[in-house]
């Protein structure tokens, strides 16, 4: 019995141990996105997605573009449709650091959003997100991370602000938020 005991918290000590790893499925077309929309002073709506390879793809005025907002889900159709709108690389990420980010998401999946702050007027929204398949929807859960602008709002989880930073780092913020 004593030895059973030892092997079960042995199990238990190494299942603690194990890091999340986020299991994506591998048409994933799209991890992370930064979107950003004004009505005042002209229309302007833009932003950019990181893809399943790595690649930093920007937009401007998409057409019928699928929005969402946190919690909702998008499928893998209407992914694919919005990265299609996408027609500029700007950038890319590594292979290693893409695998490290999107393991974050699942913690940042479950962290507590707060209450929209009024922060402005007319500055438009940012808003930093990204998307977790969900195997029972078969589809892709929309994580928002935190937004900018008019109203500012923020996952409070720590690795939604881990996320946050480095979705920031990624792209010159003078052009894009």
């Amino acid at each position: 019995m004593f030895r059973f005991g030892v092997f079960v918290l042995l199990v238990l000590g190494c299942m603690a141990c194990e890091k999340d790893v986020y299991d994506a499925p591998g048409e994933q077309p799209v991890f992370f996105e930064y979107h950003f929309s004004n009505y005042a002073w002209g229309y302007q709506d833009y932003g950019w997605l990181v893809d399943g390879d790595g690649k930093i793809r920007s937009y401007e005025h998409p057409e019928g573009y699928h929005l969402a907002t946190h919690g909702d889900y998008l499928s893998l159709e209407q992914l694919e449709y919005n990265l299609g709108q996408a027609d500029s690389v700007i950038g890319e990420v590594s292979r290693a650091v893409l695998d490290k980010k999107k393991n974050l998401i699942p913690a940042a999946a479950e962290g507590e959003i707060e209450d929209f702050q009024r922060h402005g007027a007319d500055m438009g929204l940012g808003i930093f997100a990204c998307y977790k398949y969900d195997p029972v929807e078969d589809a892709y859960q929309y994580v928002m991370l935190s937004t900018t602008g008019d109203h500012q709002r923020a996952n409070k989880a720590k690795e939604a602000e881990e996320l946050v930073k480095w979705l920031k780092d990624l792209v010159d913020g003078s052009t894009y938020y």
